[in-house]
């Protein structure tokens, strides 16, 4: 159907028939990713799979569903379910100093270049904490308040499909702490017990789950990965954001 506009790399919405069902998705090829200085070419769109997979393998739910694809266009690249916004109020929001919603807890406060203060703020809902959970053990570097979605990746499947997604993965998995995200909001409180499983079931790095990670992600990216892990079980809650780095994604939006 088209280039996305805006997107950093080349990314193409298209549509995927099968078996009679047609459904929106979003395709970016290796080929068309921008060179990084700090994640190796050619390999966001496996850190896109190996997001879904471990989000998948968690029961988290908060990737939409994408795999691999060696046949299109472009040649190889990750192919996931587009989710179409429900039109929901948004769980990240940006809004006047007077105006931040009742539930939501402020991140941080910008100027606007004609001199309007704005404040950044999200919601402490479920589905946005298994988001700010998974970014956490993904060590996600780019968590933009755009790249969270509140809609259906199944046209037609009613109100129950509708979920909170995170999308844009590519900037995941790096063995180094690199965390950047909005949903610091998080921070200091305590894991409950299905979190701790999570965390338990990463750290013990079954064959099963190494296996659906081995062929999208580097030995020492999975081991980082069991480690990131292990340190959050032991710290028992969410991290809160590290004073000596740039904790917040930019643009945040």
């Amino acid at each position: 159907m088209g280039a996305i506009p805006r997107a950093s790399n080349d990314t193409r919405l298209v549509v995927v028939d099968h078996a009679g069902t047609h459904l929106k998705a979003v395709y970016k090829p290796a080929s068309g990713e921008r060179p990084l200085a700090d994640f190796p070419p050619h390999s966001l769109s496996l850190r896109e799979v190996a997001s879904y997979r471990l989000s998948a393998h968690l029961d988290l739910n908060v990737v939409p569903p994408t795999v691999l694809r060696g046949d299109l266009g472009a040649g190889p690249g990750s192919l996931q379910a587009y989710v179409e916004d429900s039109g929901d109020d948004d769980a990240v929001t940006l809004t006047g100093v007077d105006g931040i919603p009742a539930d939501h807890t402020p991140m941080f406060a910008l100027r606007t270049e004609d001199g309007t203060d704005l404040v950044l703020s999200h919601d402490a809902r479920d589905g946005l904490r298994a988001i700010a959970f998974f970014d956490l053990l993904a060590n996600n570097a780019d968590r933009k308040a755009g790249h969270i979605i509140t809609g259906s990746y199944v046209p037609g499947s009613g109100p129950s499909s509708i979920g909170t997604y995170g999308i844009d993965n590519g900037l995941t998995f790096h063995a180094e702490e690199k965390v950047r995200t909005v949903l610091w909001g998080f921070s200091r409180s305590s894991f409950r017990v299905e979190e701790l499983d999570a965390l338990d079931e990463v750290a013990r790095m079954s064959t099963e789950l190494r296996s659906v990670l081995d062929d999208c992600l580097e030995d020492t990216e999975i081991e980082s990965l069991r480690d990131r892990a292990e340190q959050l079980a032991e710290a028992g809650s969410f991290l809160e954001p590290p004073e000596d780095r740039t904790v917040i994604p930019w643009p945040p939006i």
